[in-house]
Formats: C-alpha cells, structure tokens, sequence
C-alpha cells in the first residue's frame, strides 16, 4: 500500500533511477547501485542468484536503502522477500502474489527498458548469472525513512519510528590517530594504500572526490546515507561528509561502516565501474556549519574518516575483493 509513504518520498522513489541497497554480512555492510521499480509502495529490484544480496536474504530479510533525484534523497529501511523461479520455497508466495507479481515485473521492465537494450547489445557477453534464468526477483516493503533535501542536507520529513544509526558505542582504539601524530613523531600509515591494488581502469573512473553512498551497521540496524566524499591519499583514507540527521555520533565513536562510489552507465551495465569501501569509520572535529551555530542540529552535515578495511570492486561483469590481511 502507498498510504505509508510520505507523498513527497513516494514522489523520490517514483522518479530515481538507481537505488543503493544493503544488506548485513559476518565480512560488514554490502552496499551496491542496483536498478528498480517502485509499484503498489513496494520496490522491486533483482539480483543474481549467487550474488551477496541474494545469499544474505536468505538468512536475513533486513534491508536498508537510498534513492535520490537531483533535490531530494530518501533513506530507507525494510524487509525483502524473494521469488525465484528455481526454488521451490518461493513458489506458494509466487502464486498468491500472481497478478501483483505480473504487474511489478512489467513495471521494473518498462522503468528499465535502456538496460535491457543494453543487455541486447551485449548478448554474448553477458554471463548466465546476469541473464534472467540465473535471477531473483525482489520485492522490498519499506518500514521505516527519513526524506533528507539534498542543498543543505536537512532531514524533511521521517516515518515509521525511523531509528538514528551509530548510537551503540564501538570501543575506540587506543593506538593514537595516525593522521594526527604528536610532535616528532613519524605517522604509522600502511606502506601502501589499499585502494591502489583496484584496476586502475575503476580508479580512473571514479577519480579522487564526488558523490556516493555511505551505509553505517552497527548492533541494532542498517543505515544508507547520501554522501560526499574525497580520498586523502596521505592519510590512506577517504574523508566523507553526510546529513547529520541520519546519525548519532559523539565525536568519541567509531562504527562499522562502507562507502560505495560508482560510475554508472545511462544504458550498458558492461561499463559500470565502482567500488565498495569497507572499514571502521570515526567522526571528526565540527564542520564548517557547526562550527558557526551555537545550537547544531539536523540540517548540519557530519563529517568522517574511513579508512578501508577491505575493498569490493566491480567493472563490467568483473569484479573482485582486496583486504589488508
């Protein structure tokens, strides 16, 4: 039913293009682009059968998500049930959805129609995994969001008991900040930054600042945030900026946390190229808007330090993982 969603995030989820999905895994947060449909207040998406996404559903129904137009971005968090053609558990569900099921399909394939023309174009190409026999169709009920405008990052409107990410504390290090050594003494970096061992090719695409999407996880939910980011290579980190109305963070915690930084493609899913980076993220001092209010709040950004744990790539049909160990 569409009567949950607030008319101006339904207006969001209508008319975005690419929606930022995750879920949770024992290795943190997966966070990829994916393409949808919204239909009957649902979102309808599909994945590969052996993706991530695919494997942690059956385990865990638990999603979280962002959509953003070029005003607006909603953040969402909610429950996905899968139908897979192959598995027979999905098969009684399958048949009592009938004809919303027809109607959603039709509606992803009509929303989605440049990316078939491109699987077209690709035919020979592309891999079973990515090919409709090798898929699983998604149905996500939205149970909880935060509509957040996009200028200035205030948070417009929330619903369905929408829960701040980051307020469970996550013991902080003891070893001292290397990117704020004391005098005299030489910084403790990695000798090589881990994002230097993605091809080069995704590297050269996503370049060294931008936008993306930044998911938080920590004891009690799953947070997608819109995100400005930039790489600070003599920190071997990424330093990324998002709406403080999303989260809880006392300058004192860190959260387990993902950045994921994509160059999409208007048509061909063969020139996609991203990365998801993966570590423990910690807040920084104020931002430049904080610093000048004597009462902080919703409307002003927060700004963190990510320095990757692991790393997850994609090009194409290709993809990868880099870690530090």
């Amino acid at each position: 039913m569409t009567g949950a969603l607030p008319p101006a995030a339904r207006r969001v989820l209508d008319e975005g293009v690419t929606c930022y999905l995750a879920v949770r895994t024992p290795s943190g947060p997966h966070l990829t682009p994916v393409v949808y449909a919204l239909d009957g207040g649902r979102l309808w998406l599909t994945t590969a059968r052996s993706s991530v996404k695919a494997r942690a559903w059956r385990a865990d129904p638990f999603v979280a998500g962002l959509i953003s137009t070029d005003d607006m971005a909603v953040s969402f968090r909610g429950e996905v049930r899968t139908f897979d053609a192959l598995d027979p558990v999905s098969w009684p569900a399958a048949a009592v959805a009938g004809p919303r099921l027809v109607r959603a399909a039709a509606r992803f394939s009509l929303k989605n129609a440049r990316f078939f023309a491109g699987y077209a174009v690709d035919a020979r190409r592309v891999p079973l995994a990515w090919a409709p026999p090798g898929r699983v169709f998604g149905e996500v009920r939205i149970t909880s969001g935060i509509l957040v405008s996009c200028p200035d990052g205030s948070v417009v409107e929330r619903w369905g008991g929408w829960l701040e990410a980051g307020a469970v504390t996550i013991p902080r290090s003891t070893r001292r900040d290397p990117a704020t050594p004391r005098r005299g003494i030489t910084p403790e970096v990695p000798n090589r930054a881990l994002d230097l061992r993605v091809p080069l090719a995704v590297r050269r695409a996503l370049g060294s600042t931008g936008k993306g999407a930044f998911v938080v996880q920590d004891d009690r939910t799953l947070t997608v945030l819109s995100a400005g980011w930039r790489r600070v290579a003599r920190e071997r980190a990424y330093r990324v900026t998002v709406p403080g109305g999303g989260l809880s963070l006392p300058r004192a915690r860190r959260v387990i946390s993902g950045l994921a930084l994509d160059h999409a493609s208007a048509w061909r899913a063969a020139d996609m190229k991203g990365m998801l980076v993966r570590g423990t993220a910690e807040r920084l001092g104020q931002t430049p808007s904080e610093r000048s209010s004597r009462r902080p709040s919703a409307r002003h950004s927060v700004e963190l330090r990510l320095r990757p744990d692991s790393i997850v790539w994609w090009q194409g049909w290709a993809s990868g993982t880099v870690s530090g160990t």
